[in-house]
């Protein structure tokens, strides 16, 4: 069966006992304790027994961190192994529960107030103040900045059970409200399922077959990739718009005066598909012009096989749809324009 992992880093000599202890409590509740000291960590002979650490991190569940009065020691660059393994276990999105021993915070209080002259002064419970900023690097992380001051083992251990089971809580709360979504979902399904042979069943018996297509054509667009891109910089076509217009471009231009913008080579814009200031990058305009291509194709296909002229679609279509007087005389003009044809 698996187990959760626990990495437990820390600095060693000052919190050997508390490490020892971490190691049975994890141990107790079932979970898997990894420390250094417990032979659970790889030591590939190729690397420092640091490095290992920090390889091993990769691997852990859940990530607790012990900050006592030592710095322990350190990669080049000063960075402590205790820190590097943090920052590991934050950068793969590990969760972390941060402690640090009472006196230490006590001295990061002071730290805090005497910033300035922080390399100056002597604190009882660090020995050296970049403890402090691994401290403070905690505490300003936006997300997962819990750092609980303890002064016994016993702090650690009922923290870490009661942190624990309301982590398990919270998984059952969002499974159980993941399963309402998708039971939701599902019923929804199956009500748009059964309203849509509802309304095909009513358009068979009553419906003519202007109607049928037109229903046919609007379900064809709510797939259509290119009626999703017009819809987006703001133009919302109707079946006869698409029929109209033989390119998207030239829907765009004559439904709403709008032109489709594409940054060819524009690096900004190179891994953009569809930008928020309108732009639309070369590879997407190209495949959804070829969606538009295929949607006004099989529009015009499904008028001839039903033997009814595009002239008199528009016309149904000018009756059915509710349109500004605007609208409606640009529509009569198209009409009357394919009627001299």
């Amino acid at each position: 069966m698996a187990v959760p992992t626990v990495f437990v880093s820390s600095t060693f000599y000052d919190l050997r006992y508390v490490r020892e202890g971490m190691a049975r409590f994890i141990d107790l509740i079932g979970f898997n304790p990894v420390l250094s000291e417990e032979g659970t960590v790889f030591y590939d002979p190729s690397t420092t027994a640091a490095d290992a650490c920090l390889a091993e991190v990769m691997n852990a569940d859940l990530f607790v961190l012990l900050i006592g009065g030592r710095y322990g020691s350190t990669f080049p660059g000063g960075r402590s192994v205790t820190n590097s393994e943090y920052q590991a276990a934050v950068k793969n999105g590990i969760p972390v529960f941060a402690m640090v021993e009472q006196g230490t915070y006590n001295d990061y209080g002071l730290y805090r107030a005497n910033r300035s002259l922080a390399h100056h002064l002597t604190f009882p419970n660090a020995d050296d103040p970049r403890i402090f900023e691994f401290i403070a690097s905690v505490q300003e992380r936006s997300v997962n900045n819990a750092l609980v001051p303890f002064k016994s083992y016993a702090d650690l251990e009922n923290y870490l059970r009661l942190q624990w089971a309301g982590m398990f809580h919270n998984l059952l709360r969002r499974r159980a409200d993941a399963a309402q979504v998708v039971d939701s979902i599902a019923l929804l399904s199956q009500v748009n399922e059964r309203i849509e042979v509802i309304s095909q069943q009513i358009l068979k018996s009553v419906g003519s077959d202007l109607d049928r297509l037109y229903v046919a054509f609007l379900q064809r667009m709510l797939t259509s990739q290119a009626v999703t891109t017009l819809r987006y910089i703001g133009v919302n076509p109707s079946p006869g718009d698409i029929l109209r217009n033989a390119t998207m471009q030239d829907c765009a231009l004559r439904h709403a005066r709008q032109f489709i913008m594409v940054a060819e080579d524009d690096e900004d814009y190179q891994d953009l598909s569809l930008s928020s200031d309108g732009y639309i990058a070369q590879p997407r305009y190209e495949r959804t012009e070829q969606d538009y291509a295929g949607l006004h194709k099989f529009m015009l296909d499904e008028l001839a096989s039903h033997n009814i002229s595009q002239e008199k679609f528009l016309e149904y279509e000018l009756e059915i749809l509710p349109e500004e007087p605007a609208a409606q005389t640009d529509r009569l003009n198209v009409i009357e324009g394919q009627r001299g044809r």
